[in-house]
């Protein structure tokens, strides 16, 4: 059976550090080392965004999301930047401080 191969850029030097099982797959959820940033209105969590620590939040090492609540402040979607190409990437390749100027999708 082939291996999958899938596009690993540069970006991937930025993601946090994973366990890994017997296979050598990762676990999901398993990144314990990450720093957190989010941004918020009133109680809503408007942009939340994890790096490596003593990632500076304006090197493009940033995983964004931003998420999106309807009338009731209940959680309608969670979008993520566009890249380059102009789709949606939940890489570590965005800047913390540039979050608000991404098209989101």
């Amino acid at each position: 059976m082939a291996t999958p191969v899938f596009n690993q850029a540069v970006t991937v030097k930025n993601r946090p550090i994973a366990r890994r099982d017997a296979q050598g797959n990762i676990i999901p959820g398993s990144y314990d080392d990450e720093s957190f940033r989010g941004e918020y209105s009133g109680s809503n969590l408007i942009y939340k965004g994890f790096a490596r620590p003593g990632s500076a939040e304006g090197d493009d090492v940033w995983q964004i999301a931003k998420l999106t609540y309807d009338g009731s402040n209940n959680l309608l979607s969670i979008t993520w930047p566009q890249d380059a190409n102009a789709h949606a990437n939940n890489d570590y390749q965005f800047s913390w401080t540039d979050r608000a100027t991404y098209t989101y999708s």
